[in-house]
């Protein structure tokens, strides 16, 4: 997975205000606390819905392309949400902004608890509380950014890239549990516990409204439009969506040709390494949840393990990503930007192969493949984005990341819709290339063979486009690589 510095939240790498914009307060750090648990909370609740989906189709009888929408939905809502709540921050006080999120995470997790047994209402309930969820995600790295020092923003936004990690695990370790020994409706109570924060909320984090800022709602509809119904298309591969697309891709065109202060503008498009980085970025991470989507539907069928033991089956996976994410910066002292990313994009093609032409009697080789899986995602999140940024000004990175980072959640929903159809569609495409004992189904190891295919066209993207940039570099006289994290 990636690190969360800046995975989810637009905000991560905005400009920061210097100490002096602190609010009145004697330590701004004492608000720290009380955001880092909300977000690391926040990120475990949404970690461990994304990994629910297949007891909640088990329980009401949902294909699994109509199931996956839980979970597509809210990477939606929380790609989009990081760039609304980073605005407003800028004209509501982050205490309101809060308030009202842990208000709607309750809000939606009661919905969905007292509704369990209708799929449109969890639906609603999933929305409602991921609304709030995507606020408590992004304050934290904001309120960092704004108001504490160079020195403590890197120890603070430090410990986000380690709660992403970890948060993962807790959630997916959760969900496992409470599904297999209780109920997955019971993970709707969960969030509840949020309103234990309220107190230091109201009592450390500042009402505090900084100059306003214009919210560019119209660009942001479009961008979810453009999103949503690219994901229902490639759920239902039903024409009718790609008309909203053309017509949504056309209105953006014509919003950031002919507006002011949007939210991405087309001096952005004018830069051959963000664009050629961006549909990069949207290739290979529509792969990352997809893999992690799919791995408890092939690992229960094939082999028949309950859904706690499959949560564990993860946990070398997480760990080794943490390790890998941690030593990222020493191997890029060693790797070039194109070597260190060519490394990791290979791992990730190869992980996916690795189960799915070597399905055995054994779980191993899923359990490897999680391991070099994440590793991959580890290795590749921070010289990816360094190489998309490094023509960006400083005081346009806080919005190149953010739009940088938006792509990342669309790709994700994406990624999980166009899997989850082809889990029900049961490709056999690739039968001749995979090996399955008999009795196992062999579908599962040709959607995984789909997924590496498309890794496989992420990489094959980057290496044509890491080439022409490399020449133009040398035309214009610039250094054509730089260290991993120097971007």
């Amino acid at each position: 997975m990636t690190s969360y510095d800046s995975s989810s939240s637009g905000a991560a790498d905005a400009p920061a205000s210097p100490a002096s914009s602190a609010p009145a307060q004697d330590n701004p750090k004492r608000a720290v606390p009380v955001l880092l648990g909300l977000f690391v909370f926040s990120l475990i609740v949404d970690s461990a819905f994304r990994f629910t989906s297949k007891p909640i189709a088990d329980d009401l009888g949902l294909s699994v392309t109509t199931v996956s929408l839980q979970t597509t939905l809210a990477g939606i809502i929380i790609g989009v949400g990081a760039v609304v709540y980073a605005t407003l921050a800028d004209s509501i006080s982050m205490r309101k902004i809060l308030l009202a999120a842990i208000a709607m995470i309750c809000a939606g997790s009661l919905i969905g608890f007292a509704f369990r047994e209708n799929w449109s209402m969890i639906l609603t309930g999933r929305i409602i509380q991921t609304s709030g969820l995507a606020a408590a995600e992004t304050l934290y790295v904001i309120y960092v950014t704004k108001y504490l020092s160079k020195e403590d923003r890197r120890t603070y936004l430090g410990f986000s890239t380690s709660a992403f990690q970890l948060a993962m695990l807790v959630g997916i370790l959760t969900t496992g549990y409470i599904s297999t020994y209780i109920s997955w409706s019971v993970l709707f109570l969960v969030p509840l516990l949020s309103v234990l924060a309220v107190p230091s909320v109201l009592k450390t984090v500042p009402d505090h409204q900084l100059s306003g800022s214009r919210l560019d709602v119209f660009g942001i509809v479009l961008i979810a439009a453009l999103a949503t119904n690219v994901m229902l298309f490639l759920q239902n591969f039903n024409w009718w969506f790609m008309v909203p697309v053309v017509i949504s891709i056309a209105l953006l065109w014509w919003h950031i040709s002919s507006h002011t202060n949007v939210l991405v503008d087309r001096a952005f498009f004018a830069d051959r390494r963000y664009v050629s980085m961006l549909l990069v970025v949207f290739i290979l991470y529509s792969v990352q949840l997809a893999y992690i989507f799919m791995f408890p539907f092939m690992v229960s069928e094939l082999y028949g393990i309950s859904f706690d033991n499959i949560s564990l089956l993860t946990v070398p996976g997480y760990a080794c990503a943490v390790v890998v994410g941690a030593l990222s910066g020493k191997i890029g002292e060693r790797l070039s930007v194109r070597s260190t990313i060519t490394l990791a994009m290979v791992l990730i093609v190869a992980s996916l192969l690795i189960p799915a032409v070597f399905v055995t009697t054994s779980v191993v080789p899923f359990v490897l493949s999680m391991v070099v899986f994440g590793s991959g995602f580890a290795l590749m999140y921070a010289p990816l984005v360094a190489t998309a940024i490094r023509e960006i000004t400083p005081e346009r990175s806080g919005v190149a990341i953010g739009f940088y980072n938006l792509t990342i959640n669309v790709a994700v929903s994406v990624g999980i819709a166009y899997t989850a159809k082809l889990l029900d569609l049961k490709p056999s495409l690739f039968d001749g290339i995979v090996s399955t004992p008999d009795g196992f189904d062999p579908s599962f190891s040709n959607v995984l063979v789909i997924v590496a295919v498309v890794a496989l066209l992420g990489l094959v993207v980057y290496r044509v486009a890491s080439s022409l940039l490399a020449r133009a570099d040398r035309a214009a006289g610039r250094p054509v690589e730089t260290a991993a994290l120097d971007g």
